[in-house]
């Protein structure tokens, strides 16, 4: 926090936790909601706080800090670039028009409840905790319903050639929306193979469609073919740079996924 005669003209907040990178746990910090009180920025504050965050957290043991920035958000991104930050990965946050998928392929999916299965609730854990920066107190948790957490479920089409797998978060009654007036969901765990993955797909949004789901919001790495796959049924799409910044000693972050946190 920053402050100028009494009064708080800045702030920085840090969350640390155990992650893991590269199949190692370790400590990270993430770093959200820095902000400058209008007026007063390009005078050094936001540098300030980012660099007084950076000195707490490698006090407190972190080998990393990470954070999100909007692609938008040109400031942001040379700030953090000026200090060593690195761009780790882009996502692509996609809120999908469930209505453009009408008339490619008929209604059909399979629900599964990861409870009853334990083989295949394994395989998805296994799934999240393969990617980096994933926090350890948050693997489970996109695989627990209410009160813990928000899982609503997960579905799966196949087709002779195209399988189409996800999971939904389904959070309104958590963040106070009305689900008949608010009719989007969240969508993770997403998996789209084969050829004809983009049919089966279609085919499972038809389920969605037919159980009140008019929009499905799914943050994807942009580079990814299934990001491809589904930009031309978007109705808006928010772009996010995944930054990284090592402290100390620490390794370089090895090739592979990275975690974006479904409850953003």
């Amino acid at each position: 926090m920053a402050e100028r005669e009494g009064a708080v003209i800045g702030v920085e907040c840090l969350a640390l936790t155990e992650v893991r990178v590269g199949g190692v746990s370790c400590r990270a910090g993430y770093s959200f909601n820095t902000s400058v009180q209008p007026g007063l920025q390009r005078q050094g504050l936001g540098p300030a706080l980012l660099e007084a965050a950076e000195r707490w957290a490698l006090a407190q043991g972190a080998g990393y800090l990470t954070g999100l920035i909007k692609t938008s958000n040109v400031p942001s991104m040379k700030m953090v670039t000026a200090l060593g930050w690195q761009t780790a990965a882009r996502f692509d946050y996609l809120v999908l028009d469930l209505a453009r998928f009408d008339g490619m392929a008929e209604p059909r999916a399979v629900q599964f409840d990861l409870y009853r299965d334990p083989h295949l609730m394994r395989l998805r854990l296994a799934a999240v905790q393969s990617n980096h920066f994933a926090p350890l107190f948050l693997e489970r948790e996109p695989f627990s319903p209410a009160p813990e957490g928000a899982y609503a479920g997960s579905w799966t089409a196949i087709s002779r050639r195209g399988t189409a797998w996800l999971s939904v978060w389904d959070d309104r009654a958590a963040r106070g929306l009305d689900p008949i007036a608010f009719r989007a969901v969240k969508a993770f765990d997403l998996m789209l193979e084969r050829p004809e993955a983009l049919g089966a797909f279609a085919s499972l949004v038809g389920v969605l469609r037919a159980r009140g789901v008019r929009r499905l919001l799914v943050p994807l790495p942009a580079e990814s073919t299934a990001c491809a796959m589904l930009r031309p049924f978007e109705a808006d799409l928010v772009g996010f740079n995944f930054v990284v910044k090592r402290l100390g000693d620490s390794l370089p972050g090895p090739p592979g996924p990275l975690y974006f946190d479904i409850r953003h």
